[in-house]
């Protein structure tokens, strides 16, 4: 259906005489992620339905352009919070830090660049629309300056008025840090971890 969507959607666009196509697409296009840091050029490890719709639709994106589009992008979103966000671990964690529940997690001292907030992603695909660059382009979108996991968890207790309430569980897979160099090589200007968060709580009320 995602993908159906998206031909459907990039084949309209390309007809009406459009100057740019936007496709948000996910990290999920990876699929399983065995490296500690993600760039463009990171290969897909095991993907699920959802991942590989994501990555056949930039590939159908790519092929509009080739045909003759004047300006693509795919941006590949990790965890995107705002007012509203739903469906990704930090939205679900400040849902539960709200009520008063105990968030538990695993890999407290790994760092953590895995968000991007909404108004950073708007102001991007605003300038980018404004002033399309020609051709096709991929890109992963993120937080700059990391922070180790118990800190970004620790933020939302302190930024929400609440007692930190965190038990870290042994073992799991630590999360992986994602490269910036692209996304600023095509002007993505991304806020800190520390104000991505501040911002959300904030949306969040």
């Amino acid at each position: 259906v995602n993908l159906e969507m998206a031909r459907k959607a990039f084949a309209g666009s390309s007809d009406a005489g459009a100057r740019t196509v936007v496709f948000l697409s996910s990290m999920s296009a990876y699929g399983v992620i065995a490296v500690p840091v993600v760039t463009e050029a990171t290969p897909p490890g095991d993907l699920d339905p959802y991942g590989r719709a994501k990555r056949d639709a930039e590939g159908l994106l790519e092929a509009v352009v080739v045909k003759g589009l004047p300006s693509g992008l795919s941006i590949r979103l990790p965890g995107t919070v705002g007012r509203g966000s739903h469906h990704n671990f930090l939205s679900v964690a400040l849902g539960r830090v709200k009520a008063g529940e105990v968030l538990k997690a695993r890999n407290p001292d790994s760092l953590f660049n895995n968000i991007v907030y909404g108004g950073d992603l708007a102001d991007f695909l605003a300038a980018w629309i404004a002033a399309p660059r020609p051709g096709y382009a991929l890109t992963n979108l993120a937080a700059s300056d990391p922070l180790r996991f118990r800190e970004v968890l620790g933020l939302l207790f302190s930024l929400s008025g609440q007692e930190e309430r965190v038990f870290f569980e042994p073992g799991g897979k630590p999360p992986f840090l994602i490269a910036l160099e692209r996304a600023i090589s095509l002007g993505y200007r991304p806020s800190t971890v520390r104000a991505s968060l501040e911002s959300f709580v904030r949306d969040a009320g």
